[in-house]
């Protein structure tokens, strides 16, 4: 029998990550920033209404949604490579989303039938592009892991590093093609943004996809604590341990490449949210799968009320950069943690 106080404690974390997940979205849809006389850029709470209202509601639903997907996308790649570390960053996957995009994008300048083919993959606000990508970058490193000895977390967080830098140097490599116009585009996007006015169509495929990922989790939540077990323990308990593995891997690519089409590659969110999911409602992944989308939406919102207040050089500091500044410590930590521990 489970553990009442256990169970009434969880209960209770539950409750507390809704209150500060809907604390910190009321923050974000009332922080406003003003220009005074002499150009100084201040930050003030009040509540929005006509166009203001739209694109704060706009830029928060964005957050909300990319958030959710990058906290369930980690949590899937966690589960596929029974790996604590794995993300759709450390794996390579959002760089490899982040350049289907960009390449897509550069293809559909040239004109002719090249260009026709890259505007094909930007419909749907360049989902084709990115999913793309992303099942690239997941097929690379799992080939690569398996040449080096099979899904070993060492291997598999090696060679996510080494496909991400392998992504990352061709999309600067067409940054470098690119007009100096559009150039700074792709930059900005580089660098994680929320748009403050997105497409609510894109907004509603986004929001289906991490419902319809939820569900899933939420119904299968045995068979993904099965699978973060060994092989033969797994097989031994029935679990369809192949579907369920190609099930994961092609439901967290399509979160990660959902989340960068929204905001660009973010880092470290899909890493984060979990860990933090797990320490408050534990391992069981039918409390987990709800808890990890949950945090990674506070998480990518509260990141965009902090850049509110810092102004650097051109203006806010990019959402991207806040998340790497934060997540890249914590990172460390958990790596050195890990190393304790074994």
């Amino acid at each position: 029998m489970p553990d009442v106080s256990t169970t009434t404690t969880r209960r209770s974390n539950l409750l507390v990550l809704v209150g500060l997940l809907l604390a910190v979205a009321a923050v974000r849809l009332v922080l406003g920033r003003t220009v005074d006389g002499d150009g100084e850029v201040g930050v003030r709470l009040g509540i929005p209404a006509g166009l203001i209202l739209e694109l704060r509601l706009s830029t928060l639903v964005a957050a909300l949604v990319s958030g959710a997907a990058l906290g369930l996308s980690g949590l899937g790649f966690q589960v596929l490579l029974r790996n604590a570390l794995a993300s759709p960053w450390v794996l390579g996957v959002s760089s490899g989303a982040g350049f289907g995009l960009i390449l897509a994008a550069f293809l559909a300048g040239l004109g002719g039938p090249i260009g026709a083919f890259g505007s094909i993959l930007l419909l749907g606000g360049g989902l084709p592009a990115a999913a793309g990508g992303a099942l690239l970058a997941m097929l690379v490193v799992a080939a690569l892991a398996r040449r080096l000895g099979g899904f070993d977390p060492v291997a598999l967080v090696l060679c996510g590093v080494i496909v991400g830098a392998t992504f990352g140097a061709g999309t600067m490599l067409v940054q470098h093609l690119v007009p100096n116009g559009v150039r700074g585009d792709f930059i900005g996007w580089l660098m994680g943004r929320v748009p403050e006015l997105v497409p609510w169509w894109l907004l509603v495929v986004g929001a289906s996809t991490v419902l319809v990922a939820v569900a899933l989790g939420g119904r299968h939540a045995r068979w993904l604590d099965a699978a973060c077990l060994s092989e033969d323990e797994a097989t031994s308990l029935g679990v369809p341990l192949g579907r369920v593995r190609r099930a994961v891997f092609g439901t967290a690519g399509l979160l990660a490449a959902v989340a960068v089409c929204i905001v660009g590659p973010i880092a470290f969110v899909g890493l984060l949210a979990p860990h933090a999911a797990r320490l408050l409602m534990g391992p069981r992944h039918d409390r987990l799968v709800v808890a990890s989308g949950m945090c990674g939406a506070g998480m990518l919102v509260l990141a965009d009320v902090v850049r509110q207040f810092i102004d650097l050089g051109g203006g806010r500091v990019p959402i991207g950069v806040v998340t790497a500044l934060v997540g890249g410590p914590l990172f460390l930590l958990l790596l050195l943690r890990r190393s304790v521990v074994q």
